[in-house]
């Protein structure tokens, strides 16, 4: 059985949210849909989407009042530099824009200067937005949710070529930029100090225990596992993190620790965080 595309719709606008589910249905997609700039990118953490239908002036979190076309055009850059793979001539993820606030010229201009594949303009039409669809795909090269699948997989990097870990330490609401290769993430604080325990253990040249990252010695850890998930979108099958006896945990081989901003990390006022960013 064929695979349906999974499309991430990101508008606050309950009915025009609906809409575009329905349209998306109408070409063989699947749709999860969120209202607000941290939603968004909680749902790309958690799956492996083929195309994103981004209105502009969306929430920045799930309850606040109003949106703001400031957050949708940090979105699509956030997106742009997590998924920045192309074939040449598209991105491997489209992200099509759907907004009346791209409706001027410039405006339109800067969204596609950020990595827009296209743009709709407010109000649309249903057999405009499918023909987008379908030649955003198209234009990646992927007819089926298997090679989008397949896509992500090829973009997995090798340790054999080495992986650097490096915190620019941006805030993205409740988390942390941070960049494994060449791609980006956004932590929350529990995996973070994860992260933080290995890189340090990493300085030092031995594995850390999971009694160091707050388990008992009766008790398993599930923070690796949490970091395993949380860095999947951008390492896809490969793993960097070594599982050794005795809840002993290290980075693999081929694993090494860049540039961090460790006056970021210490503005996060998490005392955790502050002790391990000092050790790096």
């Amino acid at each position: 059985m064929k695979q349906r595309h999974i499309a991430l719709v990101v508008e606050d606008e309950k009915e025009i949210a609906e809409e575009l589910v329905e349209i998306l249905s109408s070409v063989d997609c699947e749709a999860v849909v969120t209202d607000n700039r941290e939603g968004a990118l909680a749902e790309l953490q958690k799956k492996s989407f083929c195309l994103i239908l981004l209105d502009l002036q969306i929430k920045s979190v799930g309850d606040s009042i109003k949106g703001h076309v400031e957050y949708g055009k940090a979105l699509l850059r956030t997106i742009r530099q997590r998924y920045h793979d192309h074939n040449g001539t598209a991105f491997w993820l489209p992200v099509i824009i759907v907004s009346g606030f791209a409706r001027e010229r410039d405006e339109a201009v800067d969204v596609m200067k950020d990595g827009a594949s296209c743009v709709i303009h407010k109000p649309f039409e249903s057999r405009q937005v499918s023909e987008r669809l379908r030649q955003a795909l198209e234009d990646s090269g992927r007819e089926t949710h298997q090679q989008c699948h397949e896509s992500l997989q090829t973009q997995s990097p090798n340790l054999k070529n080495g992986i650097e870990i490096a915190i620019p330490g941006d805030r993205i609401g409740r988390r942390t930029r941070v960049t494994v290769g060449a791609k980006t993430i956004e932590l929350p604080d529990f995996t973070l100090k994860v992260l933080l325990h290995l890189m340090v253990a990493q300085r030092k040249g031995e594995p850390v225990n999971k009694r160091d990252m707050g388990a008992r010695d009766d008790q398993g850890f599930k923070g690796i596992s949490v970091l395993r998930n949380e860095l999947k979108p951008i390492l896809g099958s490969a793993d960097i993190i070594k599982s050794h006896y005795h809840g002993n945990y290290s980075f693999k081989a081929g694993v090494t620790i860049g540039e961090c901003a460790v006056d970021k990390l210490l503005a996060i006022g998490d005392k955790t965080i502050s002790d391990l960013a000092k050790l790096l």
